[in-house]
């Protein structure tokens, strides 16, 4: 079984500029090894599976060989994949 805590959602993202809270998001992401420029506007989950391992799940934009984002020819929207990294620093509090 997978629990899961949501740490982000793109349905707070006006209030997360207004408070000022956007650095303390993306010093979080860097400190667990996740460069933010990467972070597409998604949820961001904590999910602790079975054995107690705890990792982060994001959606990530993709980039090609020189470093841009693309579209997905296939959807004809940005090109994106939900990545999982190690839970290394808990999330900045609310």
């Amino acid at each position: 079984m997978t629990e899961a805590r949501t740490v982000f959602h793109s349905d707070q993202w006006d209030h997360i500029l207004e408070a000022g809270q956007l650095p303390a998001l993306q010093d979080w992401l860097r400190a667990n090894g996740v460069d933010p420029r990467d972070v597409d506007i998604a949820p961001i989950t904590i999910e602790q599976h079975n054995g107690g391992q705890r990792v982060i799940r994001y959606t990530a934009a993709l980039r090609d060989a020189e470093g841009h984002r693309y579209r997905d020819p296939a959807t004809s929207g940005a090109a994106r994949e939900e990545r999982t990294v190690p839970l290394l620093v808990e999330p900045p509090a609310e």
